[in-house]
């Protein structure tokens, strides 16, 4: 059952598909010269594709940016290198003369697109032209980073000539495959291993829980896809890398939460169609947390324990979420097809794990990366789920705990208690006090026994204690609430307080 199949078997028994993903992701569907703008229940949405940024650095630094300007010199420079790096793989025997036809021809027919293209669209195709030289002048577009990096060339040269103008973030797959690109603005259509993995786990799901949208031709397909576009990477190991300059990282790096997503993927589909083809690449993709960075992703963590880095290339950025994921990834694998040296991987770290995860707590919400800044709405909930899932996996009690403890965070209202004082006195600045359980909008009002509104000041405040200044005009027995509605779910809860202060005449 093809793509376009499935989305429309999917949409005709919705109801039948309640354990799905809660939500579809949107898609950008390739059919030769025309695009389809679609939901797809397979496909991760927007906030699980998400790759966010290193906190501190730049999208592409400056020495990037310049290393990408395509002069003539530069452009004789790479095409030279493109081909001597074919011809010396060909010459090697390591590539056969059909790939090497193959990839030369897509090179050849993207410099010429590239000429007939002006404005942002050229700039997009020339940022992944760019970057096949570069890997070339730098010697690292070896023979099995050769297919990955021709094939992202070749969906660019395809796309941008004359399809719709995606939006960045959108994800982007081309008729007869399975595997989704995604655009980030400036840098073209880049292969996102991330989140065609987790495609590949949403269509394991449909199988596995044998829902109408299950397609076991498609799940096929898309680790078909990904084993021929693994790259050798250490010397014993396969990685899914990323080929683009991102967060000050130079390509091609890799993402210990992808490649464990990826094994995860791989082990499940073993499993579920007797492939053992699937765990065997598994298993080849394993030492990548045996090895350090910037080759692997294993370093040690903040509280002196093995920790697996989200970016090969980031060695002090701890990431909480990914962490989690690259443990469960690597715990479902040695679960479904018994595997020592993925439960020695998972041991050697899940310590490390149980001492950050309070860490990740800040009273009201959580932490993105270790000491670093807080999560947005999404990545919360992201942590929550990956804290729920080393809970139902029976990891330890201390996901459990958190787990439930960010669901409150998410759904509990504000709690607000107003602080005092309850006497001051006319024309002397009163400071009215509170106190409030998570960020919040905060609204302090007094009123005369009237009901005449003197004060009125709205603000935002994070957990624990504020208040608002009030110089009261005249004495009398003044009524302030204070009220509270939470920021951060969109939930918009609400709590208030209140209180009576008696304002006395000015001594004298």
């Amino acid at each position: 059952m093809g793509s376009m199949r499935r989305i429309a078997l999917a949409t005709a028994l919705a109801a039948a598909v309640a354990a799905a993903p809660a939500q579809a992701g949107q898609l950008i569907v390739v059919d030769g010269t025309h695009a389809q703008r679609v939901n797809d229940p397979a496909v991760p949405t927007r906030a699980e594709a998400a790759l966010p940024m290193p906190a501190g650095r730049p999208r592409a630094s400056a020495a990037a940016a310049a290393s990408h300007a395509r002069s003539r010199a530069s452009s004789r420079l790479g095409r030279r290198a493109v081909y001597a790096a074919l011809g010396r793989e060909l010459r090697r025997k390591r590539i056969g003369r059909a790939a090497y036809r193959r990839w030369r021809t897509t090179y050849v027919r993207s410099v010429r697109t590239l000429r007939r293209l002006g404005g942002a669209r050229a700039a997009q195709l020339r940022y992944v032209l760019t970057s096949v030289e570069s890997l070339a002048l730098r010697g690292r577009l070896g023979p099995t980073r050769m297919p990955v990096a021709f094939l992202q060339l070749e969906r660019n040269r395809q796309y941008w000539p004359r399809l719709p103008y995606p939006a960045p973030g959108d994800q982007v797959s081309f008729k007869g495959s399975e595997i989704l690109f995604q655009y980030f603005a400036g840098e073209g259509l880049q292969l996102h291993p991330l989140s065609t993995f987790k495609k590949a786990n949403h269509l394991h799901g449909f199988c596995e829980r044998k829902e109408p949208t299950c397609d076991q031709a498609a799940l096929r397909r898309i680790l078909d896809e990904m084993t021929a576009l693994a790259v050798k990477r250490g010397r014993d190991f396969i990685a899914w890398e990323y080929l683009f300059y991102f967060g000050g990282g130079t390509p091609p790096w890799m993402s210990g939460m992808a490649q464990a997503t990826g094994i995860q993927a791989l082990g499940r589909a073993a499993q579920l169609l007797h492939e053992p083809k699937y765990a065997e690449t598994a298993r080849r993709a394993l030492a990548a947390f045996d090895t350090g960075p910037p080759t692997g992703v294993r370093t040690t963590g903040p509280r002196g324990g093995v920790h697996y880095l989200q970016y090969s290339f980031a060695p002090r950025l701890f990431i909480f979420n990914a962490f989690l994921q690259s443990l469960i990834g690597l715990h479902d694998f040695d679960r479904v097809v018994g595997d020592d040296r993925a439960r020695r991987l998972f041991d050697d770290a899940e310590p490390e794990a149980r001492a950050e995860v309070p860490y990740s707590d800040v009273g009201d919400w959580s932490l993105y990366n270790y000491a670093g800044h807080e999560s947005s709405r999404d990545y919360h909930e992201l942590l929550r789920e990956f804290l729920e899932s080393m809970c139902t996996r029976r990891l330890g009690a201390i996901y459990c705990q958190y787990a439930k403890k960010y669901r409150g965070y998410q759904v509990d209202p504000p709690v607000v208690t107003y602080e005092g004082p309850s006497l001051t006195t006319e024309d002397k600045p009163t400071a009215l006090r509170f106190n409030v359980s998570k960020l919040s909008a905060v609204e302090v009002t007094v009123k005369r026994p009237d009901g005449r509104v003197v004060f009125d000041r709205l603000a935002t405040f994070r957990r624990g204690s504020g208040s608002f200044t009030w110089t009261p005009r005249g004495p009398s027995t003044f009524t302030v609430r204070v009220a509270a509605k939470e920021l951060r779910t969109g939930l918009g809860k609400r709590d208030s307080d209140s209180s009576q202060i008696e304002v006395e005449n000015r001594p004298g």
